[in-house]
C-alpha cells in the first residue's frame, strides 16, 4: 500500500475561536487531534467510511496533550499525525503541534480503539492486515499515559453535580469526547485559568456516557496537579489528569 505515514493539517486560530485568555483552548486542541486523526484515516483506508461497511467505527480511549504554550489569536498553527504502533486491539496515535514558523510547541498521543458498532465491543484489528505498513518510526518524546487512579471523596477539594444535554452529545448518540474535558474545565472560576496555563492533560475515557445522564465531579488537587473523575450512578465513567503550570 502506498500511503503516507505522516499528515499533517495546517489551522489559522480565529478570534472566536479563542479562550478568555485569547489563546487557543485545549478543548479546541482535542477537537483538532479527532479531525486529523479522522483525515490521515480516510487516505490510509481506514477511515469511519470504509470500516462501518464492516458496521466497525473508531473510538477514542486514552488522550493525552502535553503544551510549552498555545496559540494566540490570529497565530497559524498545525497538527502533524503518525501512528506509532497497534495490536488486536488498540492504535497509537501521535502527533506534534507547531507554529506558524515551524517551531514545536507541543506533543499528543492518543490511543484508538476499533469497535463493533452493535455490540459496542473491541474489534480485531488484525483483519487489517496491512495497518503495519502505515506504523512510523517518528518519535514522540512525551511520556505515555499513565495510570489514572479513582478519587477518594473523602479527600475531593472539589465536587459539582453536572447533567449532560444536547450539545452534548455527538453523532454515535453518545456525549463527545470533548464536553467530558469541558465538564472537568468548569470546576475551576475564570481566574484560575488567567493565572494558569495547563502544560498537560490526560483523559481516560472508560464507558459511554449518554443523553439526560447526571454526573457527580469529584476532583483532588496537590499542588499544581489535579486528579478528577466523573461518576455515573457512582460508576467512574470518565478520568482525567491535568498539570498546571503558574504564569507568573
Amino acid at each position: 500500500m502506498d500511503a503516507p505515514k505522516e499528515y499533517t493539517h495546517k489551522y489559522f486560530l480565529t478570534a472566536g475561536e479563542c479562550n478568555a485568555q485569547q489563546q487557543m483552548p485545549i478543548t479546541l486542541i482535542a477537537q483538532r487531534v479527532i479531525e486529523v486523526a479522522t483525515e490521515h484515516a480516510n487516505i490510509l483506508g481506514v477511515g469511519y467510511a470504509d470500516l462501518i461497511k464492516s458496521n466497525v467505527g473508531w473510538v477514542l480511549s486514552r488522550l493525552s496533550i502535553e503544551m510549552t504554550r498555545y496559540p494566540k489569536m490570529n497565530e497559524e498553527y498545525s497538527l502533524t499525525t503518525w501512528i506509532e504502533g497497534f495490536n488486536r486491539l488498540y492504535s497509537e496515535r501521535n502527533m506534534e503541534v507547531q507554529d506558524g514558523k515551524g517551531e514545536t510547541i507541543g506533543y499528543v498521543r492518543s490511543i484508538w480503539v476499533a469497535i463493533d458498532m452493535e455490540t459496542r465491543r473491541p474489534s480485531d484489528l488484525t483483519s487489517i492486515s496491512w495497518l503495519a505498513e502505515t506504523i512510523s518510526d517518528r518519535p514522540c518524546p512525551i511520556a505515555k499515559q499513565s495510570r489514572l487512579m479513582p478519587v477518594n471523596a473523602e479527600e475531593a477539594t472539589l465536587s459539582a453535580q453536572h447533567r449532560f444535554k444536547v450539545s452534548d452529545i455527538d453523532f454515535n448518540r453518545h456525549v463527545n469526547s470533548v464536553r467530558y474535558m469541558d465538564a472537568f474545565l468548569n470546576q475551576w472560576d475564570l481566574e484560575h485559568f488567567d493565572n494558569n496555563n495547563i502544560a498537560r492533560f490526560e483523559i481516560q475515557y472508560l464507558r459511554e456516557t449518554y443523553f439526560g445522564d447526571k454526573a457527580h465531579i469529584i476532583t483532588k488537587c496537590t499542588e499544581n496537579i489535579a486528579e478528577t473523575e466523573i461518576l455515573v450512578n457512582e460508576t467512574a465513567n470518565c478520568r482525567a489528569k491535568i498539570e498546571f503550570t503558574s504564569k507568573n
